[in-house]
């Protein structure tokens, strides 16, 4: 399974939202600005995601508009909708406006594609690299995302390439190890069990301070993800490592782990380099044991030749010493 845009996947997963869900707060044709809603796509724990096309340019976007209007919802919304506005990045989704819908506030967004998780070694490879760098860009922000999963990473048109999506839980890194102000955490001034059970970091679930190695965490687990929890040897090394309960213990930022994942089989080469220089040494002191253990057997058999010869000649020279005499 590779990672270029299957036609097939994104044909059933709009088809499958061609019409507004009955659930869906708003209307099939409804205009949001200049977009006119064309289907609904999803809802997340505050929020709605709607198809929605331009009604001049007929320009596919996404909208995400909010559908809780309690204070930490519409926080997380606002600092997501305006991390998008003020950092154009190829790993981000192409921010395309805002605005307000009948008191509620949404934000346009390019439409990007659902992605499957790779299973193939390469593809993989590929798949975690470009996440990771995505993760990079978000970490040379001074934000860690809190939240990387595969519903949180999709692919753009064409190009197949991994988009981080969902920006809600973005944190800013706590420097020189001291806590940071969590002005983008879901409750002001504390530090509360954020992300996805089964993706988030031990010290996310317990409300300990967060830093770049809590996405390391979540790419471990990602990677662990593509195997179906049974990777291969070279793999399973650069999971257990990245997904250690101690943060100290994983790899020392995302860079580092991009090198374990491009160094993945000089491991495994360096193992089989090993094993045959083992092999070889083994047989090399076998064939000298045996080559000792043949020249100890000539040796003995000489020594033996040597010893019934003067045998031998003590005996005849004894006889003709008793003819003589």
């Amino acid at each position: 399974m590779g990672m270029k845009n299957d036609a097939s996947t994104l044909a059933a997963f709009l088809d499958k939202h061609e019409q507004i869900d009955s659930t869906a707060s708003i209307a099939a044709n409804t205009i949001l600005g200049e977009w006119r809603v064309a289907s609904f796509l999803g809802r997340g724990g505050s929020s709605e995601v709607y198809r929605a096309i331009h009604i001049s340019r007929e320009l596919e976007s996404a909208i995400k508009i909010l559908s809780r209007n309690d204070d930490s919802s519409r926080m997380r919304f606002e600092r997501e909708s305006r991390f998008l506005m003020e950092n154009e990045c190829s790993s981000f989704p192409r921010y395309l406006g805002a605005g307000v819908h009948e008191g509620r506030e949404f934000v346009v967004m390019e439409l990007l594609e659902p992605m499957e998780l790779p299973r193939d070694d390469k593809d993989v490879a590929k798949y975690i690299l470009s996440v990771a760098r995505a993760t990079l860009e978000l970490h040379a922000k001074g934000l860690v995302h809190r939240d990387l999963k595969p519903q949180n990473i999709m692919q753009r048109k064409g190009s197949g390439e991994p988009v981080i999506i969902d920006f809600g839980l973005i944190k800013p890194v706590a420097r020189a190890g001291l806590p940071s102000a969590d002005t983008i955490s879901v409750v002001d001034g504390k530090h509360v069990a954020v992300g996805t059970p089964g993706y988030a970091a031990p010290e996310q679930l317990v409300g300990e301070e967060i830093s770049r190695a809590t996405d390391v965490h979540a790419l471990g687990v990602l990677l662990n993800q593509c195997f179906d929890g049974l990777p291969p040897r070279c793999w399973a090394r650069i999971i257990q490592r990245a997904t250690s309960s101690i943060p100290e213990q994983r790899y020392g930022d995302i860079s580092d782990f991009m090198r374990a994942v491009r160094a993945r089989h000089r491991w495994a080469h360096f193992l089989y380099f090993t094993l045959i220089v083992a092999s070889i040494a083994v047989v090399a002191a076998a064939f000298w044991s045996k080559e000792e253990a043949a020249k100890a057997r000539q040796a003995e058999n000489r020594r033996a030749l040597e010893e019934k010869t003067q045998k031998e000649h003590d005996e005849i020279l004894e006889m003709l010493q008793r003819d003589v005499y």
